[in-house]
């Protein structure tokens, strides 16, 4: 299921981001520890659901806040945009919903407007 090598991985990487002691509580980070300096690889099912809660929320945690925001606001208005262009009748956007690059591209588009424009 998961190594120790892996289980580093993921303890060096939110060190040197500066979330470790910040997203894992005491007994988390305790816990993910022990796993592992005390196994190489982990073979039981209850730890092993319970390294996968704790590297979610190290997952969560490593996300750039652009990436949380693309997520969010962009796939939505993507969403939003694509419906009401297939709504004037232009059948092919009803592609641009699932298309990373466009909600990248719209996501952009909020980081750089001014504040105050779009209210």
């Amino acid at each position: 299921m998961f190594t120790r090598k892996f289980l580093r991985g993921w303890w060096n990487r939110a060190l040197r981001r500066r979330v470790l002691f910040s997203a894992l509580d005491r007994e988390d980070r305790g816990y993910l520890y022990l796993t592992m300096r005390a196994f190489d690889e982990i073979h039981n099912v209850h730890v092993g659901t319970i390294i996968v809660k704790i590297l979610a929320k190290l997952k969560a945690a490593l996300e750039s806040p652009f990436v949380r925001r693309m997520e969010t606001y962009g796939v939505e208005k993507a969403r939003l945009i694509s419906k009401i262009a297939v709504e004037w009748g232009y059948e092919i956007a009803g592609g641009w919903a699932r298309e990373k690059g466009f909600a990248r591209y719209l996501t952009v588009l909020d980081f750089n407007a001014p504040s105050g424009w779009g209210v």
